[in-house]
């Protein structure tokens, strides 16, 4: 898989979480270990797409992935 690709990748997933959390906030009453549980791998995935955007820099890729 291209760097680029699995940076998406990454990105697409750490979005999906976030959306996760979100709905298990909204719920009445939210389950704290899913939530711990969502919120630990939402941590990995950043770690991870921290990485790879250190990688791209390198690779000139960067510019166009700006993390937010």
């Amino acid at each position: 898989m291209k760097f680029s690709n699995r940076y998406d990748a990454l990105m697409e997933k750490h979005r999906r979480i976030e959306a996760k959390i979100a709905a298990e906030i909204g719920r009445p009453l939210p389950d704290p270990f899913v939530l711990q549980r969502l919120k630990k791998q939402k941590l990995r995935i950043k770690d991870a797409i921290q990485s790879r955007h250190r990688r791209l820099q390198g690779v000139g890729f960067a510019s166009q992935y700006a993390l937010t």
